[in-house]
């Protein structure tokens, strides 16, 4: 093990226990509050299912993950700016990011994501939704598992699927939760009261509420102009609730904790396997 101090980047996995809660309007609005906030972020979109940040930040580009894996092209080629100055890593429908990668191809990408261990701030993952093993292994890498919940049935219980299957299969004990399309900020803490007591039940999992965002239609009006939300309408309800969840964690005095260096193995840099 090398002396070196580890990396600087923290990396925060942002996921749902199924599709349609938000969680890519959470990640990439989370990205662009933290860059406004003047801290360097990544959004690294590996949504296997459904890869579309580039869609929801307006920016076009014709090479994704799926090129670097492939060797078409490097990790730089692919990095777009995107509003606040973030660096954004498409994804690609179909790219196999995830515990299917060989150590060959796992080598491949930590090599491409070396350089940026210590120049960011944040790297925030589209870790994709459900319990697939894409999905989790991409997700239990992480320094914090930020788990979207909202409180539609079916999504409330494939919430508590995804904290058992990281529990379980991966040993996760900390999840930090985001409520989303809720009323308020009340209405977002009794449905995290809820989620908690439902966990406390029958896991040994500690979560922890960063924030809630609320219902507003500009988050809609933004999807349909190709921005996000903190951009497109800053005063908004849900762009400030966004700002207020980048504060919090931008506060959060938490260093790279034992396992985030597995994400595309960017604490390798330092020696670190």
């Amino acid at each position: 093990m090398s002396s070196n101090p580890v990396r600087n980047a923290r990396v925060i996995a942002v996921t749902s226990g199924k599709g349609g809660v938000g969680k890519s309007n959470l990640s990439v609005n989370l990205s662009v509050a933290l860059a406004k906030l003047g801290r360097r972020a990544m959004l690294v979109d590996c949504d296997m299912g459904l890869a579309n940040a580039n869609i929801l930040l307006g920016v076009n580009g014709s090479w994704t993950l799926g090129d670097v894996l492939g060797r078409h092209c490097g990790l730089e080629d692919i990095l777009q700016r995107g509003p606040g100055g973030i660096l954004l890593a498409p994804g690609h429908s179909g790219t196999g990011v995830g515990s299917r990668l060989d150590e060959r191809e796992r080598q491949w990408l930590a090599t491409s994501f070396q350089p940026y261990a210590d120049s960011l701030d944040f790297v925030i993952v589209d870790g994709g939704s459900g319990i697939s093993l894409e999905t989790l292994g991409i997700v239990a890498a992480s320094d914090t598992v930020l788990l979207v919940l909202s409180g539609e049935p079916t999504a409330f219980m494939d919430a508590y699927a995804m904290v058992k299957a990281l529990s379980v299969k991966h040993g996760c004990t900390r999840v930090a939760i985001v409520t989303n399309m809720v009323a308020d900020d009340e209405a977002g803490r009794a449905l995290f009261l809820r989620f908690k007591a439902v966990i406390a039940r029958f896991l040994d999992v500690t979560l922890e509420l960063l924030g809630s965002i609320p219902e507003d239609r500009h988050l809609r009006d933004a999807v349909l102009r190709k921005r996000c939300c903190v951009e497109a309408y800053p005063s908004s309800r849900a762009a400030r609730a966004f700002g207020q969840l980048a504060r919090k964690i931008a506060e959060i005095d938490q260093p790279p904790l034992a396992g985030g260096h597995r994400f595309f193995g960017m604490e390798a840099l330092h020696g670190a396997h």
